[in-house]
């Protein structure tokens, strides 16, 4: 071959290394070197990824359970703190077993604090309006067949809820020296 034909065939080499190197781009090299190609550290990056919201969702479930466990000593540590106020200064518990024909399916609470009774409901309904007005937060339980009506404030699931709650409506001028703690009995 002569030096002309070798130079004919340079431009050609060239053209063809260029069109290789465009249609394989870096991963050639990459394999040929033995490192990992594009798709290899695509799926490394997945991989990473994938692990780390592993890991964040993990530390979040740990994170709910501690704050689930946290929050379940406070109410135990409250629910202490309200039965034994509740002891010293004499304040009676009425469970609804003792209120015959109340129906406990229409009482999604547990706890209230009871202000008043009434023979006639739509009185009870009156005052239940006015505490609401003076921001409380009311029920009305009619039990006896709907004959009698008993009105209670800051209903609620847990007993220690009511020591905040019975300190504060004892300053209204509303709440009865007599006002009593309405306990629902846990369905059988």
């Amino acid at each position: 071959m002569n030096g002309y034909t070798i130079m004919r065939r340079i431009p050609v080499i060239c053209v063809l290394t260029i069109l290789l190197l465009t249609v394989t781009g870096c991963d050639f090299f990459r394999w040929v070197a033995g490192r990992p190609t594009s798709a290899q550290l695509e799926q490394k990056r997945a991989a990473v990824v994938s692990q780390a919201v592993a890991d964040q969702l993990a530390q979040e479930r740990e994170r709910a359970v501690r704050d689930s466990l946290a929050a379940l000593e406070k109410h135990q540590t409250d629910s202490v703190s309200a039965e034994t106020f509740f002891s010293q200064n004499r304040v009676t518990r009425i469970h609804s077993r003792s209120l015959p024909g109340l129906r406990l399916e229409d009482i999604p609470f547990r706890y209230c604090i009871v202000l008043a009774g009434f023979s006639l409901p739509g009185n009870a309904e009156k005052f239940a309006g006015s505490l609401k007005e003076a921001g409380y937060e009311s029920v009305v339980m009619k039990y006896t067949r709907g004959s009698n009506a008993i009105v209670g404030v800051c209903p609620t699931d847990h007993f220690g809820d009511l020591l905040d709650a019975y300190q504060r409506v004892r300053t209204e001028k509303f709440c009865p020296k007599d006002a009593w703690i309405f306990i629902k009995d846990m369905m059988p």
